[in-house]
């Protein structure tokens, strides 16, 4: 998906500020990833991910890092999961389905991949192949 540019949105017949207000929602979309990615959460989420039983679903890993660090892993204002987190973690091109570390057996169904050093990847705190900004999601 390109971004449009205001004039592409005044061709069809948008106003500047529909272009303000979008371009307000992406940039708080972005610096959220952004957050996401530096601070190091996806390291949590693979030592949860190797201590619950494989396969797992994604509330089964968004329960399982909530219970291990609520405060990162829960909503605002309630005493609850959010998946959103945890998908921002596991998709996008940067993040740890991308970088192979984990992998979908099916869709909505995920597992720790194959052949995959999780004692060196948590033990060196840097994610595989090279991942910038903690490398997670998108």
């Amino acid at each position: 998906m390109s971004q449009q540019s205001l004039w592409d949105l005044l061709d069809k017949g948008g106003s500047k500020q529909e272009y303000l207000e979008s371009s307000a929602r992406d940039d708080s979309r972005r610096r959220t990833i952004k957050r996401l990615r530096a601070g190091g959460h996806w390291l949590t989420l693979l030592r949860v991910a190797r201590a619950i039983p494989q396969p797992f679903t994604l509330n089964d890993i968004s329960v399982a890092v909530w219970r291990a660090c609520p405060e990162f892993f829960g909503m605002k204002g309630y005493p609850y999961p959010d998946n959103h987190k945890v998908h921002y973690i596991l998709y996008g091109s940067r993040g740890l389905i991308a970088r192979g570390v984990i992998q979908r057996v099916r869709e909505g169904l995920f597992c720790i991949a194959d052949g995959i050093d999780l004692d060196a990847i948590l033990a060196a705190g840097t994610a595989p192949t090279g991942a910038e900004e903690g490398g997670v999601g998108e």
